[in-house]
């Protein structure tokens, strides 16, 4: 909503971190807001630690115990928060208990000492816990819709920011006219996360202000509570063209020959590939050559905790530990049974801002998809994270298992390679009789790059790559078949030298067809194509359970 700077009403900073991000701010100050949830949502540490950051000898808060848990039980626990200041009780934050006026004489007399007490104590600030309780007390929905709407009035005309809680329903919510009247809602609640419960927050209301609606996971500890601003994916993909970066280098000598110099700064790579090809090792190779450049770096795992991957690395030559001291590193490991993608996301931004990185290393996709039941989310996630990183200037390197060994593969569910800039493909294959590993870029979004097919060896010193592989076919399928047109086939029995024409002329068939074009039984072509394998002058390609024959010359 658009106001002129004159009619614009202040805000109350709640000091909840991210909380303020959601509520552009603040509460808005006069007004009057419910704080909602369940039994151990977090409502009380919510309104405490928003009063205690906000009390102040000019800015008094005045708490009204209702029929909930007495002051003194309060004080006694709220003595673990940090944010609880003991010299402010009695002095800038006052604990009063009107319980028993209510339940002796009713709403009417509540109102009216209410009022005394704010006309007394001349607070900025007035919670009432629990307003339910007052609710719950009332003869008909009509006298609690009165008090409601009596009481925000004469808080607003003393200049009160209140805040109301108490344990609603969905459909209280829905349906009490005392959320009519309020002017902001927010609903505290707990739900099942896996095998273990996530806390979460949401703005249900909020008049005349655009805040940022959805659930918000939070958590709780002796700070205080943490709200992470759920993740959401941005209306457009960042623009560059105004801004050229230099080429990263990926630490790999023989790869950026390949890349033409490096990956293209600002820009994300997804490394695919089976297990044990090279992807972790080839991320630590792009992170510690970026260090040594003056590039820092953020290490995100969910597999290798601190100290198996520092021990990966110092095999290959590389101390992460000495270049996390010297602040050109941060590791972030988390075990992918606990993540929670919104909490997750908010982490890395926060290690990435703590030594202003330039350089990211996410392995791997597929750990985070495993860990996120809910596909959507997986997706904003990535999205999101991704997109931000390249807002930020930073070349990110995502890995990405692709559980085929050899043969044919996917790169990605979900949809999600396409938020890829430039996509690197890692493969095993069959060489002369033994397995080798091979490497091609697939793509590389505006940049030239070399379209070959080569071999790569792991060694002490990471990766090498070497000479692109001599075959015809069949690589990417991990089964290099050499081949030469000009191949002398004289030296073939006539019925062998028969089916290899025939198929080079057709193109591939079934064993069906072979038999219908040659004249020739299934019994005896199965036997003739058996040894054309085995000298790499036919190729079997299964497709739906049924093998199909091609020639590779």
């Amino acid at each position: 909503m658009n106001r002129s700077p004159g009619t614009r009403l202040g805000k109350l900073s709640t000091n909840i971190p991210g909380l303020d991000e959601i509520l552009s701010g603040g509460l808005p100050e006069l007004s009057t807001n419910i704080i909602t949830g369940p039994p151990g949502a977090g409502k009380t540490i919510f309104t405490q630690q928003l009063i205690y950051t906000n009390a102040s000898p000019q800015r008094k808060v005045l708490y009204l115990i209702t029929l909930s848990e007495p002051s003194v039980k309060m004080l006694h626990y709220l003595q673990k928060f940090d944010f609880f200041v003991p010299e402010k009780v009695g002095k800038e934050v006052i604990y009063l208990d009107i319980g028993e006026v209510i339940r002796a004489s009713g709403l009417d007399e509540a109102i009216d000492l209410i009022i005394k007490h704010v006309q007394e104590f001349k607070p900025a600030i007035v919670g009432i816990d629990s307003f339910k309780a007052i609710h719950d007390l009332a003869r008909d929905p009509v006298e609690v819709r009165k008090f409601g709407y009596d009481l925000s009035v004469k808080l607003t005309t003393w200049a009160v920011t209140s805040l109301l809680i108490g344990e609603y329903t969905q459909k209280e919510i829905e349906t009490e006219p005392i959320f009519a009247i309020a002017d902001g809602i927010i609903r505290l609640h707990n739900e099942p996360l896996g095998l273990h419960y996530q806390r979460y927050l949401d703005v249900l209301k909020l008049r005349g202000e655009d805040c940022f609606t959805g659930r918000h996971p939070f958590s709780i500890s002796y700070d205080g509570l943490t709200v992470y601003p759920r993740i959401k994916r941005f209306s457009s993909t960042p623009s560059t063209e105004d801004i050229i970066l230099p080429k990263a280098s990926t630490g790999v000598e023989g790869l950026d020959r390949m890349l033409e110099g490096g990956l293209p700064g600002g820009t994300s790579t997804m490394i695919a590939g089976g297990a044990g090809t090279g992807k972790t090792l080839m991320g630590l190779h792009f992170i510690t050559s970026g260090a040594i450049q003056g590039e820092p770096g953020v290490i995100v795992t969910f597999q290798e905790n601190y100290q198996q991957l520092r021990n990966i690395a110092r095999s290959f030559g590389w101390d992460l530990r000495a270049l996390e001291e010297e602040n050109k590193l941060i590791h972030l490991y988390s075990s992918p049974v606990e993540i929670q993608p919104d909490i997750h996301a908010a982490h890395v931004k926060a290690a990435v801002e703590k030594i202003d990185a330039k350089r990211v290393f996410l392995d791997s996709l597929k750990d985070i998809e495993i860990a996120t039941p809910d596909k959507v989310r997986y997706k904003d996630y990535i999205y999101s994270l991704v997109n931000e990183l390249k807002l930020r200037g930073i070349t990110s390197i995502l890995t990405n298992e692709i559980p085929e060994l050899f043969g044919p593969f996917q790169l990605s569910e979900y949809g999600v390679s396409f938020i890829a800039d430039n996509v690197i493909l890692l493969r095993y294959v069959e060489l002369s009789g033994k397995m080798g590993r091979a490497i091609n870029i697939m793509k590389v979004r505006g940049s030239q790059h070399s379209k070959e097919i080569c071999s790569f060896e792991i060694n002490n010193n990471g990766i090498q790559i070497e000479q692109p592989i001599k075959a015809q076919t069949g690589i990417l399928a991990g089964m290099p078949v050499l081949g030469n047109h000009q191949l002398d086939l004289s030296y073939l029995p006539i019925r062998a030298r028969f089916v290899v024409q025939t198929l080079k002329q057709i193109g591939t068939l079934k064993i069906e067809q072979l038999s219908q074009s040659t004249g020739l039984s299934e019994e005896n072509l199965i036997k003739e194509l058996e040894e054309l394998q085995e000298q790499g002058l036919v190729l079997v390609i299964p497709r739906k359970g049924i093998d199909y024959y091609k020639a590779t010359i």
